[in-house]
């Protein structure tokens, strides 16, 4: 049985239809009725029938622009038009969209009758001409499978079976296609079919090409390889318009070409290895040789070429969220994970290391704002998100936010501002192991310009500075009761001598003398 669609804005015409045309005996079924073109589409989703008759003047949508948005979508369907006398000018526009006919109201039951016969045999031999098709897509799916299997025994028979099946070609490409299933309502088996027919409808209209599946991939022997970006970024909108058919999510690659199609295999794995790293690319493209891997473009090159360390980016990044320095943030973030690439880093261990990073950020600002201490569920939340990051330009942008939303407000930028923030991280962090230099490249300065900014503004140079913050906190703990190498660690000072002898240096006396002293 042929299904049909009868859409129709007036109840009575359509339960008409149903009723007066002697649908099975013609070899139909009708599969369901709709009311507008919206809901037409919805229901052609549901059924896929193989005809709709389709009034011409409806609200919201009217027929032309019903047809034309299913024709989108399914490119084989019949289609019969309904209208009135005042519309037939206007329905024989219609004709544009390959339309099988069209009928005035009130339809005529043997014209309608008449034009059923003639759908129906045009359907019957595009059936018959499908599964002659199909036999043979078949066959050449199965060749082509054996060809990409491991270690395949490639002789003179399967070449010249090659060459009856029209494989005979002078290059040969392989596409690969990973089906998102997971996306798809009913799975990536489901998705994977969908996608294929759409791509075979697609490389039939071209008039050349060959769909199989491979693995969990489906494919594409391509007979002309693609030579430029702008062949790649053509069969790329082929795809995706197929994937949107088919309603799944993608990605794919191109294989490198070939000549001969015993070395099929070749190609085949390339566009493997490309898709297995598409983690490094670009989302939205067809992975190729014209891909620019992430952290090796013209663009990086003059990032820092370190290898990544972990405690170097965690200080650098925590002075620039403590100092709410954005730009510094989104930069260091970038230049640790072109760090993370250049070490050859894979896709779950740099994810791991930037929700490490992140986490340990978060801990050590935590210890001095209670407010962001309370706000670890939330934030544990943004951490997981990391890993369903989907190449590494996402994950960048999403750790960046991440940083974002722990750094207080900027306020108003410049040289003033500036010293004020990098005073007051002196006076929260006295304790950590600071130096000009990392504060100047946080703050996109010179160490030399830093320093004479620094010295301008607060009369002091920038080491002597923090001494006497760390000096000052000292004699606090020290009047406390705390022990004289306990302080030192807990104000910076890693060697207790060299402690002792800035402690003297400024207060004119020994830490322990001075704890000894009575306060005044």
């Amino acid at each position: 049985m042929i299904d049909v669609l009868i859409v129709d804005d007036e109840p009575k015409l359509r339960e008409g239809l149903k009723s007066i045309v002697p649908w099975n005996e013609l070899g139909y079924r009708v599969a369901d009725t709709a009311a507008n073109g919206q809901e037409a589409l919805e229901k052609h989703r549901l059924h896929r029938p193989a005809l709709m008759l389709v009034d011409i003047r409806m609200p919201g949508m009217d027929g032309l622009a019903l047809i034309e948005a299913v024709r989108a979508v399914d490119s084989r369907i019949h289609l019969l038009i309904l209208s009135g006398y005042a519309e037939f000018d206007y329905a024989r526009k219609a004709i544009s969209q390959r339309v099988d006919g069209y009928l005035l109201k009130p339809v005529d039951e043997a014209e309608l009758a008449g034009h059923l016969v003639a759908i129906k045999e045009a359907i019957e031999q595009e059936w018959l001409r499908d599964v002659g098709r199909k036999a043979a897509e078949v066959t050449r799916e199965l060749l082509i499978q054996s060809l990409l299997a491991e270690e395949a025994a490639i002789d003179a028979a399967m070449l010249e079976q090659a060459a009856r099946l029209g494989l005979n070609w002078e290059r040969y490409q392989v596409l690969l296609i990973d089906v998102l299933g997971q996306e798809s309502p009913d799975g990536p088996a489901a998705a994977d079919g969908r996608l294929k027919r759409a791509l075979g409808e697609a490389v039939e209209e071209q008039g050349g090409g060959a769909v199989f599946t491979y693995r969990s991939y489906v494919g594409m022997l391509l007979p002309q390889p693609l030579r430029t970006g702008f062949a790649c970024a053509a069969m790329y909108r082929l795809i995706e318009k197929a994937a949107k058919q088919a309603d799944t999510a993608f990605r794919a690659a191109a294989g490198e070409p070939v000549r001969r199609l015993e070395d099929i295999a070749l190609s085949c794995r390339t566009a493997e290895d490309l898709l297995r790293s598409r983690f490094f690319y670009p989302e939205a493209e067809l992975l190729s040789s014209f891909s620019v891997r992430f952290a090796s473009d013209a663009a990086h090159a003059a990032e820092e070429e370190q290898s990544y360390c972990a405690e170097r980016y965690m200080r650098q990044l925590y002075y620039a969220v403590d100092t709410a320095s954005k730009e510094a943030q989104r930069k260091l973030i970038r230049s640790a994970a072109c760090a993370m690439a250049r070490d050859g880093y894979t896709e779950e261990r740099m994810k791991q290391a930037f929700a490490e990073l992140l986490a340990a950020i978060y801990h050590k600002l935590a210890l001095h704002d209670a407010e962001l201490g309370a706000r670890a569920t939330h934030y544990s939340d943004r951490l997981a998100a990391i890993y369903r990051q989907r190449t590494a330009e996402q994950l960048c942008r999403h750790c960046a936010y991440c940083l974002e939303e722990l750094s207080p407000a900027a306020g108003k930028g410049g040289h003033d501002q500036d010293m004020k923030r990098i005073v007051e991280l002196i006076h929260r962090n006295y304790s950590d192991n600071l130096k000009l230099e990392t504060l100047a490249s946080v703050f996109n300065y010179s160490s030399a310009y830093l320093g004479k900014m620094f010295k301008n503004a607060t009369g002091e140079y920038f080491n002597t500075y923090l001494d006497k913050v760390r000096i000052s906190k000292a004699k606090q703990l020290l009047k406390q009761g705390m022990k004289v190498y306990q302080v030192a660690e807990k104000v910076g000072y890693a060697n207790v001598d060299y402690f002792h002898s800035k402690f003297k240096k400024y207060v004119g006396t020994s830490p322990s003398h001075y704890r000894k002293e009575p306060q005044p």
